[in-house]
């Protein structure tokens, strides 16, 4: 009995956070610290550009603040029933955008436009995707059969229509995030060694046939043994963060970015932001990603739910690693990605689907809900499955 109680109260323990209804004040605080700096930033890094570029910027997160208002106001259980309809619809946008897509860098990576890109949106897809397939898998996810080789086909297969436009920076980051979520939700390690291993060995052996890819891969090998041997951009960037100092040259007083610094507006406002901050500046707004990855994990450990927990853990790990992955760049630690810098870095595609993912961690860290919503949620799934079943649908098919 003393047991059976003991069990029951930790139990309790574990739901009471879910009964709040309040979002984390403290992750929406970050986020719009990061959302203020990185609108200040992007309109001292596009002052001599067009107009078009800040207003454009300021449109999109205008809408991304409502997808992301909306999205915490929408019971997240609703987004594990539409994993697979999701992950169906954004498969199609890949394809069509390796057909019909619009050129950008050399890549064939947009539809409608630059801003406009579901490589980008397919990280976000996959992560709602992925949460809700290990949660489905339960104890069977330590066995190779039901666990690696689904999962690596599922990574696979996106990030290889990512990677054919070709953007390996995306495909790269989408694969981090997936092996990450597969090794939080309880992976075998051996079974993700060997997918690290094997991701690596693709990953080094696709960029090897593609020609810029080679090159950035050369160039990173000769800076490792003589720093003057350091990429042009990547030179550029550290010049740019060295010229910063301590406190900086003051917030619109960069030289560098006007066409010294390639793409500031995108890829490399870190090293404006560093030039115009200086190193206090820099290691605010790392302080500020690292404020947001602690939220976000925080609430991916208090939430029973294993598709909430997954979810909040893939969202917070898609935005962390992509901002990391940007400034090690930036300061020459890897080989150059052409990774944005999520609140940061100029972009329609990439604002949205950021601020989405907040829209996912503010909706969890408020619980799952048990009222009117989750139960019109449950009605309307079971009725639309029960219309398929009369239909030729087979029950249980899905493993569902």
């Amino acid at each position: 009995m003393t047991t059976k109680a003991q069990t029951q109260t930790r139990r309790g323990r574990l739901r009471r956070p879910q009964k709040t209804t309040h979002a984390d004040h403290l992750l929406l605080a970050t986020v719009i610290a990061l959302l203020a700096f990185g609108l200040l930033m992007l309109y001292s890094a596009t002052f001599y550009m067009p107009e078009i570029f800040w207003t454009q910027q300021l449109l999109w997160v205008a809408l991304g603040a409502a997808v992301a208002a909306l999205l915490t106001r929408l019971p997240y259980p609703l987004w594990q029933y539409l994993a697979t309809p999701l992950m169906l619809f954004n498969l199609i946008l890949l394809f069509a955008v390796l057909l019909l897509g619009d050129q950008v860098l050399g890549a064939q990576r947009s539809l409608l436009g630059a801003s406009v890109q579901p490589g980008v949106l397919a990280r976000l897809v996959a992560v709602i995707y992925i949460a809700a397939w290990l949660a489905s898998k339960g104890q069977h996810l330590g066995e190779v059969r039901y666990g690696l080789v689904p999962f690596a086909v599922i990574v696979g297969i996106v990030a290889g229509l990512v990677a054919l436009q070709p953007d390996l920076s995306t495909a790269s980051l989408l694969v981090v995030t997936g092996l990450a979520m597969f090794f939080f939700a309880g992976g075998d390690p051996l079974q993700i060694f060997v997918s690290v291993m094997t991701g690596t060995a693709s990953f080094g052996f696709v960029a090897w046939q593609l020609p810029h890819a080679r090159q950035r891969l050369l160039d990173y090998v000769s800076s490792l043994r003589d720093p003057m041997q350091m990429p042009y951009h990547v030179h550029r960037a550290i010049t740019a963060l060295g010229e910063g100092g301590i406190l900086g040259v003051g917030i619109g007083n960069s030289r560098l970015k006007s066409g010294y610094l390639p793409v500031p507006h995108t890829d490399s406002i870190f090293a404006v932001l560093g030039e115009e901050t200086g190193l206090l500046g820099a290691l605010l707004v790392i302080a500020l990603f690292g404020l947001l990855a602690y939220r976000g994990y925080r609430i991916a450990l208090e939430t029973p739910d294993p598709f909430g927990c997954l979810l909040a853990f893939g969202v917070t790990t898609m935005i962390v690693v992509e901002a990391l992955l940007n400034i090690m760049v930036m300061v020459g630690l890897i080989p150059f990605t052409g990774t944005a810098l999520p609140f940061f870095s100029y972009g329609g595609t990439e604002m949205l689907v950021t601020m989405a993912g907040v829209g996912f961690l503010l909706g969890i860290s408020r619980g799952r809900p048990k009222g009117d919503w989750d139960a019109i949620v449950d009605r309307w799934w079971r009725d639309w499955r029960a219309r398929l079943s009369r239909t030729g649908y087979r029950p249980g098919v899905t493993g569902r």
